[in-house]
């Protein structure tokens, strides 16, 4: 039992990761479902914006904050009940990260290797996550909310706030695409492979996590180009076989939870909190079902894409906003007295209802001066030559 009180989350998150992993590939009923790719849906790509994809990312950016909610309380709390309720909920929420990375490699165009064709992917990106990642950040340094720590290095390790180090990570995903993209058009299915060990073995090997506290990609690498190499979701509606694996992921779960009282575990499960951004068949299984359910015509469906479309929509400035304030409502109205469950629904409503307002404003704002900013950047050979020397300078 000693290795247990040591390394008990670690040790049972890996188990979970095996026998997750080994489900979704080895079993001939649940392998079909993730090898179905196609190389004649490499160009498949949606002409105008898709309300489903929005909805995905507004389910993803609440999941977020609930995730978030579960960190902070995590602190208040050390017995075993409510350590494993917080861990249970906030891993219930643990496909937000693949949501946003399989959306970020489906809805990519096959790279153009050209002048212009560095200029605008590269271009658009840093206009439209870059750039305002970078806004925040000078604000979160210039009110001394980040500590001492350099502006520099706040931007590159995405230390100003905690869910910061998913900028980094998607842009070493963009700098590697278009290495991604050229081996997508040889194979998919040996790009796939390839990307799955990667990811698999840099989880497993915690060292690999970062480089001199720059967060790495490895880990999260599988979600982004399964999004690459699964573009027939915008041709063909996904299998309902997918929902089995939700319910699997649960009996894991609820297996673990069962045990746990056996390991000795107290308060060294808050720290297992940590360890579920990488849980590769639970966060496929809950993108394929939601995007199946969004795609039929039923009157539920429309109401909650109406109204959870928006917030994914400017779920970049949600995430990039949700987090100070949320920290500042635990500092500033503690609702103790509560139920933890009721302590994580009024934490997640009102960091919502101050943070979309703010929310709102900034997109605003910004979407009007990137109107102007982005034809700017087409006739401006100066802002063009630096693009591409940032491209080249990571990729050198």
């Amino acid at each position: 039992m000693d290795i247990f009180q040591v390394q008990s989350q670690y040790l049972l998150e890996y188990l979970v990761m095996i026998i997750g992993t080994l489900i979704l590939l080895i079993i001939p009923r649940y392998s079909k479902l993730f090898w179905n790719i196609d190389t004649k849906d490499i160009n498949i790509f949606p002409q105008k914006r898709l309300t489903s994809i929005d909805t995905l990312k507004g389910i993803a950016i609440i999941g977020v904050i609930i995730i978030h909610a579960c960190y902070l309380l995590a602190f208040e709390y050390n017995t075993l009940f409510d350590s494993i309720l917080l861990s249970v909920i906030n891993n219930i929420f643990r496909f937000a990260i693949p949501v946003f990375l399989f959306t970020s490699g489906l809805l990519l165009k096959p790279f153009i290797w050209s002048k212009a064709g560095i200029i605008q992917f590269y271009g658009s990106k840093i206009i439209r996550i870059a750039i305002p990642y970078i806004i925040i950040t000078t604000i979160l340094w210039q009110i001394g909310y980040s500590g001492d720590i350099t502006l520099p290095k706040l931007l590159i390790s995405g230390e100003a706030a905690i869910p910061f180090y998913f900028i980094p990570v998607l842009f070493q995903l963009y700098l590697l695409y278009p290495l991604l993209d050229y081996i997508r058009k040889i194979s998919p299915k040996y790009l796939l492979i390839g990307v799955l060990s990667i990811s698999l073995i840099s989880f497993f090997i915690p060292d690999t996590w970062y480089l001199w506290d720059i967060p790495l990609c490895g880990q999260y690498l599988i979600f982004f180009v399964y999004g690459m190499v699964r573009k027939n979701i915008f041709s063909e509606a996904p299998s309902s076989i997918w929902q089995e694996l939700i319910w699997i992921y649960f009996a894991l779960q609820t297996s673990i939870i069962v045990l746990l009282p056996y390991l000795n575990l107290s308060k060294t499960i808050v720290t297992s909190l940590s360890f579920y951004n990488v849980q590769i068949f639970f966060g496929f299984a809950i993108i394929f079902i939601v995007w199946n359910y969004f795609q039929k015509s039923n009157p539920i469906a429309t109401m909650i894409q109406n109204i959870v479309s928006p917030l994914g929509h400017i779920s970049l400035w949600i995430f990039l906003f949700h987090f100070p304030i949320q920290q500042i409502i635990f500092i500033v109205h503690p609702f103790s007295n509560q139920l933890l469950i009721v302590q994580v629904i009024l934490y997640t409503l009102i960091t919502l209802i101050i943070t979309l307002p703010i929310s709102f404003g900034f997109a605003y704002v910004y979407r009007n001066i990137e109107l102007i900013f982005i034809p700017l950047l087409k006739k401006n050979m100066y802002l063009q030559n630096i693009v591409i020397m940032i491209y080249y300078f990571y990729n050198n």
